[in-house]
C-alpha cells in the first residue's frame, strides 16, 4: 500500500511541520506497518502537471494533502485530475483550510476529511485503510493530544533534505488569545511540551547546525517560565549558526526577560510581534488584550539592545480602523524602527470570529483564497487600494536591506512616516513604475529622482546616502551618472573584498545619532565585504 503525504508549500525554503509530525506519529504508533508511507513535498511554483506526474509514478493507493489558503485551489484541481487517471486512489484532505465548511469538498472526489489536529485522527484513518475497512468521510481527534505523545517530527538527524530551508517546530498548541481574525480563536487553552523533551529536541537542531528554526507557537511567551527556560538554554548552547524565530506578545516582556535577552548573541533570536492596530476600540472588537504602550516601549528597548531582529505586523481592514486610525497605527509602529514592518490585509478565514461577524461589520472579501478584504463599513475599497500601494513601497524600500539610510533620512523630513510612503507611492504610480519590474540599480535612481523632485534636501545629500546604501550591498566600481557627476575615486583603493570611498557628508557619525542633522564633512570609509561570511553584513570603518 503506497500512502503519500503531499504538502504543497508556498516556497521552496519552507517545509511542512504537519506532514513530518503525522509521519513521525504514525511511525511511532504503527512501526513497520507504515513502511510504504512517504512524504513528497512540492511548492505552488511547481506546475500541476509535474506534481501529478511525480505522484503518478509512485502509483499511490492513498494521497493525503495538507491544505492551506495558499494551496487549496491547486490541491482540488490535482484531486479532480487524479480521480480521472487513478479512480481507485483514496484522497484525504487535512489542514486549516478544510477544518471548517468542508462538506462541499466531497464533490471533488475527496474520500475523507481530517479537520483540526490530525495525528490521532489520521492514524485511525490509516489503520482503517490498512485493514481494508471502508473509510469514514470525517475523522476527528476525540480530544487534544498530549504533545509528549508526538515524537520529534524530523526522523533524519542530519536533516539531509533541508539544506537552506526553514525548519518548523512547536512547544505549545493553542493560544491564550481569542483574536477575531485568527483560527486559533476556535480552540481553547494552551498545552505545553515538557521542558526535558524541548531541550532534547533543540539539541538535535543545534548539533546539526541547521540555518533557521521557526517556532509556530501562537504566543510563544504566554508562560514566562517556559519562555525563560528555552531562551536560557539556547543562549547557553548557541552554536553561532542556528537562528530561532519566535512569535511573541511584545507587551508580555518584563525587565527580567529583557535582561536575559541582553545575553543573546547577535542573530540568535528573531521576534515577530503582532501589533495589528494601536486603536483601543479595534483591539477590543477583535478580543485582543494588548498593552500597546508597553509593547512599543519594549520594542524600542529591544532595538537598543541591537542583537535581536524585530518584525512587527499590522492588519488593514479590522473593525473600527478607518483610514485615519490606520495611519495612526502605522506611525505608532514605524516610529520604533522595527527591522521589518509587514502591512497585511485582513483575510476572512473560515472558522474565525470575524468571518461569523462579517455582516455586522459589512466586510466584503474575495470569494477565493486567501479571502482578502475588499472593504468594510469603516474603509471603502478606494482606501484599501491606496494602502495596498503604500504597503508595496514599505515592502520594497523599508523591508529591503538596500535602502536603510535613505529611508531613515526621508522619514525625518516628512511630517509623518506615513506621509513619506504615501507620497512615494503616488510618485511611483504617476511615473508608471508600477507597470514593470525593476533591477535594484534602477530603484536607486528612482529614489534619487523622487528626492530631487520634492526638493526636501540638496541633491548631494541624497546622492551620498544612496551611494552609501549601494556600497553596503556590493563592492561597486561604477555608479549611476547622478553620483558619478561629482564623485571621482581611485580604482587602486578598491580590491575584491574591500573598498575605500570618499563621502562629502559624515554619514558614519549620523548613523549613530540619526536625529541629528547630516553634517557636511569629507570622510573616507572602508567597506569590508569579507566580514559578510561571518556576520551576514558588510563592516564599515573610518579609514
Amino acid at each position: 500500500m503506497n500512502i503519500i503525504l503531499v504538502p504543497i508549500n508556498a516556497k521552496f525554503i519552507h517545509s511542512s511541520l504537519a506532514a513530518y509530525s503525522l509521519y513521525s506519529y504514525l511511525h511511532n504508533c504503527l512501526g513497520d506497518e507504515i513502511e510504504t508511507v512517504v512524504i513528497k513535498e512540492f511548492t505552488i511554483n511547481h506546475s500541476e502537471d509535474l506534481i501529478i506526474s511525480e505522484l503518478f509514478n509512485i502509483q499511490p493507493d492513498m494521497l493525503a494533502f495538507s491544505c492551506y489558503i495558499w494551496n487549496i485551489e491547486m490541491v482540488l484541481s490535482i484531486v479532480q485530475t487524479f480521480k480521472k487517471i487513478l479512480p481507485n486512489v483514496k484522497i484525504v484532505l487535512g489542514g486549516p483550510e478544510v477544518s471548517y465548511e468542508y462538506d462541499y469538498l466531497f464533490a471533488y472526489g475527496v474520500d475523507a476529511i481530517v479537520p483540526g489536529e490530525g495525528e490521532q485522527a489520521f492514524k485511525s484513518l490509516v489503520e482503517d485503510f490498512l485493514n481494508n475497512k471502508p473509510l469514514q468521510q470525517i475523522y476527528k481527534s476525540v480530544e487534544g493530544i498530549s504533545l509528549v505523545d508526538i515524537p520529534f517530527p524530523y526522523m533524519d538527524p542530519a536533516f539531509s533534505n533541508f539544506n537552506n530551508r526553514i525548519l518548523y517546530y512547536e512547544t505549545t498548541r493553542g493560544c491564550v488569545n481569542n483574536c477575531g481574525f485568527c483560527l486559533s480563536s476556535a480552540t481553547k487553552g494552551v498545552r505545553f511540551l515538557s521542558m526535558d523533551r524541548v531541550k532534547a529536541d533543540l539539541a538535535i537542531f543545534l548539533a546539526a547546525k541547521v540555518k533557521q528554526v521557526k517556532f509556530v507557537d501562537r504566543t510563544f511567551n504566554c508562560n514566562k517560565q517556559h519562555t525563560m527556560d528555552i531562551w536560557s538554554y539556547l543562549i547557553q548552547n548557541d552554536n553561532g549558526i542556528t537562528n530561532f524565530h519566535f512569535e511573541i506578545a511584545g507587551d508580555l516582556l518584563d525587565a527580567e526577560m529583557i535582561n536575559l535577552l541582553r545575553q543573546a548573541g547577535k542573530g540568535l533570536f528573531q521576534f515577530e510581534i503582532g501589533v495589528q492596530s494601536t486603536n483601543p476600540k479595534t483591539l477590543a472588537a477583535i478580543n485582543r488584550r494588548t498593552d500597546t504602550s508597553k509593547l512599543l516601549e519594549n520594542v524600542r528597548t529591544l532595538k537598543l539592545l541591537g542583537n535581536i531582529h524585530c518584525h512587527l505586523d499590522l492588519i488593514v481592514g479590522l473593525p473600527y480602523e478607518d483610514e485615519h486610525s490606520f495611519i495612526g497605527s502605522f506611525n505608532d509602529v514605524i516610529s520604533c524602527f522595527p527591522d521589518k514592518l509587514q502591512v497585511g490585509f485582513l483575510k476572512l478565514l473560515k472558522g474565525s470570529n470575524l468571518h461569523k461577524d462579517s455582516e455586522k461589520y459589512e466586510i466584503q472579501s474575495k470569494d477565493s483564497p486567501p479571502y482578502e478584504i475588499l472593504s468594510n463599513k469603516f474603509m471603502g475599497f478606494d482606501i484599501v487600494n491606496r494602502l495596498k500601494k503604500v504597503e508595496h513601497m514599505v515592502d520594497t524600500f523599508y523591508n529591503s536591506d538596500g535602502f536603510k539610510c535613505y529611508v531613515q533620512f526621508m522619514l525625518r523630513h516628512f511630517k509623518t512616516p506615513y506621509n513619506f510612503f504615501d507620497a512615494l507611492s503616488v510618485y511611483w504610480e504617476e511615473n508608471g513604475y508600477h507597470l514593470v519590474s525593476h533591477k535594484r540599480l534602477i530603484l536607486y535612481t528612482i529614489l534619487y529622482e523622487f528626492g530631487k523632485d520634492i526638493a526636501l534636501s540638496n541633491t548631494m545629500e541624497i546622492s551620498e546616502l544612496l551611494k552609501f546604501d549601494m556600497l553596503l550591498q556590493e563592492n561597486l566600481r561604477t555608479f549611476p551618472e547622478w553620483i558619478a557627476e561629482y564623485y571621482h575615486y581611485d580604482h587602486k583603493q578598491i580590491t575584491r573584498t574591500t573598498g575605500i570611498h570618499t563621502f562629502n557628508y559624515d554619514i558614519f557619525t549620523w548613523l549613530k545619532e540619526t536625529d541629528a542633522p547630516l553634517q557636511k564633512k569629507q570622510i573616507k570609509l572602508l567597506f569590508d565585504y569579507e566580514k559578510r561570511k561571518d556576520t551576514g553584513y558588510c563592516m564599515i570603518e573610518k579609514s
